[in-house]
């Protein structure tokens, strides 16, 4: 019976001390989390600054280079694919490059220095395909899907293979008048690799690009075409050259909403 008195009193007697002990322990630990709270300050604030000064940079950056997307007439900037048609409502005025070769007036002027700046080169660049109406993109599909055909291959198999070439009627650049497929004239393969890194290297500087660059297949869903460029205009041009883009992540970066 003794025992309980005692019990009491020594918890009694403690719980002063165990108050003071948790006083201290606060005490000390208090100007640590406050120290932590400032370094996190500190930290965050630090990022915002980066982050307002990376953005400030860049913003800047496409001001002086002409990064800023709106530059150029939507128009010429107008993507079609297996799944996209070409704009039924665009405008279009044609002119002859050639005796044989039409394109879009907005790019013959362009397109005339590119092949004039290229036989001063040393090329010797003829146009191998420019605008196509519907019906004759029907008529060059229709072609090689009948030459599948002829080989063994049915309907519909020979229209899938015939797709992985040229593109459906209504599908293809060339309808817009703004593609061109180029070549060296003379009969030799390497005049012909020559004159694509050429190209690949200054049409650029013509308001041109190489659409379906090798490796983007993904993205552009086409396969690598050396001969085939596209206009889209000077700026556009430039901005898609420097940034090392395509069509698709150039419209996605500067022109989506």
């Amino acid at each position: 019976m003794k025992l309980f008195p005692m019990i009491c009193v020594y918890t009694i007697g403690r719980e002063p001390v165990r108050k003071e002990a948790l006083r201290m322990e606060h005490a000390a630990a208090t100007p640590e989390t406050e120290k932590e709270k400032r370094r996190k300050l500190i930290l965050l604030i630090a990022m915002l600054l980066s982050l307002a000064v990376l953005i400030i940079s860049i913003v800047f950056l496409a001001r002086i280079k002409g990064w800023a997307g709106g530059s150029e007439s939507t128009s010429l900037l107008s993507i079609v694919d297996s799944e996209t048609p070409a704009p039924e409502d665009r405008q279009q005025t044609l002119s002859f490059i050639d005796d044989e070769h039409m394109i879009d007036e907005r790019c013959a002027a362009d397109l005339e220095r590119l092949l004039r700046d290229c036989r001063g080169a040393g090329f010797e660049p003829v146009i191998t395909a420019a605008y196509r109406s519907a019906s004759e993109q029907r008529e060059l599909f229709n072609i090689l899907a009948d030459s599948y055909m002829e080989e063994g291959a049915d309907a519909e198999s020979a229209k899938r293979l015939a797709q992985k070439k040229i593109p459906l009627p209504g599908h293809s650049e060339h309808q817009l008048g703004l593609a061109v497929d180029l070549a060296d004239g003379r009969e030799d393969d390497q005049a012909q690799r020559e004159l694509q890194e050429w190209l690949a290297e200054n049409a650029w500087e013509y308001g041109f690009i190489l659409r379906y660059p090798e490796g983007r297949e993904r993205i552009t869903g086409h396969g690598f075409e050396p001969e085939h460029y596209r206009f889209v205009g000077a700026a556009a041009a430039k901005q898609i050259h420097e940034l090392d883009l395509t069509l698709e992540e150039y419209v996605s970066m500067f022109y989506s909403r």
